[in-house]
């Protein structure tokens, strides 16, 4: 800091704080109508205080959360009911085209879940080249191994349900080669 403020603080500090003069104090008496006085200076609230209205928006905020969870927990029990229906299959349900069965969720209202394959993708991951190799005997061939991620994927039809599914596999081809 400068010198030079830090001398104006110090004598700041020094100086003793001067009383309202009787014509500054009438005035504010005729303005408020009545008599001023140190006691009766008015007291405000402060955010301390509970019922301050800078606590307003806290208190909405906690209103609305409230709320908010009552209205979800309302919304997950009326999607499934917590007694099981005597009328929903029992019986499981073949994927078509595959040989997965999917058992039907106790207490689900639909008869059967039925999925239906979507997609299927199947990712090389790994080529190997396991050298020469002989077919019939005599005939050279090269021995490759290549390695791939398979992955199905199936939607329920009657909701956002899916169901994945990923298996390695291999596949070893032998291809011809001409040792000329």
């Amino acid at each position: 800091m400068d010198e030079t403020l830090q001398d104006l603080e110090n004598e700041l500090k020094r100086l003793p704080p001067l009383r309202p003069s009787a014509r500054l104090r009438q005035g504010l008496e005729q303005e408020l109508g009545g008599e001023v006085t140190a006691d009766s200076a008015r007291h405000y609230r402060t955010a301390t205080n509970l019922s301050s209205w800078k606590w307003l928006g806290w208190r909405t905020t906690g209103v609305a959360a409230a709320l908010a969870l009552v209205a979800a927990l309302t919304l997950v029990n009326s999607k499934w009911p917590a007694t099981p229906e005597k009328s929903a299959a029992k019986q499981p349900v073949p994927l078509a085209a595959t040989g997965l069965v999917v058992q039907p969720r106790p207490g689900s209202t639909n008869q059967a879940e039925h999925y239906q394959p979507v997609t299927a993708s199947n990712v090389l991951y790994d080529l190997k080249d396991e050298g020469p190799a002989y077919v019939d005997g005599d005939t050279p061939a090269r021995r490759l191994r290549y390695r791939y991620l398979d992955t199905y994927t199936w939607k329920n039809s009657r909701g956002n349900a899916s169901l994945k599914w990923s298996v390695p596999r291999d596949e070893i081809r032998v291809l011809p080669v001409s040792m000329n």
